[in-house]
């Protein structure tokens, strides 16, 4: 009686410890399936550029040389959209000698060119670009002696307001130049004047 009441406490001993482990694995599962994730997913996203592109604007400065009745003549820098008055300036401005109806102050200047000021009694050179300075210039450079007016005239280098006026008035009585020998015609301008003039002016 004795052994089978062991025997009865051991089997009822071993399925109390058998309902108890499978509570337990239920109760970890619903527990597993209930815990709710707590680690965000990062998304990534562009990162944005905080820098923009800037366009480098072209400072170049001009160099000129200035020549003639200036009191300091040499070769300056000049910023850009300068006129000749500035080259002037730069120069020490205009000698005792110089002219001033010979020059075209507010003319601009360019790059390479030489600013020539005029002396009381002879004919100025407007600001011109140095013969060769500009391989690839074309006629659209040169002066058209058929239809510049007098300012315009003025800008061929050793054409003053005389020589320019009366060059106007050539054109008026006699009619348009046809060649550029023509205007060794105009009164005061010979043909040696006509010869140095050719690579700046032209006729259409």
């Amino acid at each position: 009686m004795l052994e089978k009441w062991q025997a009865y406490k051991k089997y009822i001993i071993g399925a109390a410890i058998l309902l108890a482990a499978i509570g337990f694995f239920f109760f970890t599962q619903k527990q597993e399936e209930s815990v709710v994730p707590t680690t965000a997913i990062a998304k990534e996203e562009p990162v944005k550029s905080t820098t923009k592109e800037q366009e480098v604007v072209s400072t170049k400065s001009l160099i000129v040389d200035v020549k003639g009745a200036v009191n300091k003549p040499g070769v300056y820098e000049l910023a850009p959209d300068s006129r000749v008055k500035d080259a002037i300036l730069k120069a020490g401005g205009l000698s005792s000698e110089a002219d001033v109806k010979l020059l075209n102050m507010a003319q601009k200047v360019t790059d390479e060119m030489v600013i020539y000021a005029g002396k009381v009694g002879e004919e100025g050179l407007a600001p011109v670009a140095t013969a060769g300075a500009e391989a690839g210039s074309t006629d659209s450079s040169k002066v058209n002696i058929n239809t510049a007016d007098v300012t315009t005239l003025q800008t061929i280098p050793g054409i003053g307001a005389v020589k320019a006026q009366a060059i106007v008035d050539y054109r008026e009585k006699e009619g348009l130049f046809t060649t550029i020998a023509d205007l060794s015609k105009v009164s005061g301008i010979g043909a040696k004047t006509v010869e140095r003039l050719t690579e700046h002016i032209t006729v259409e």
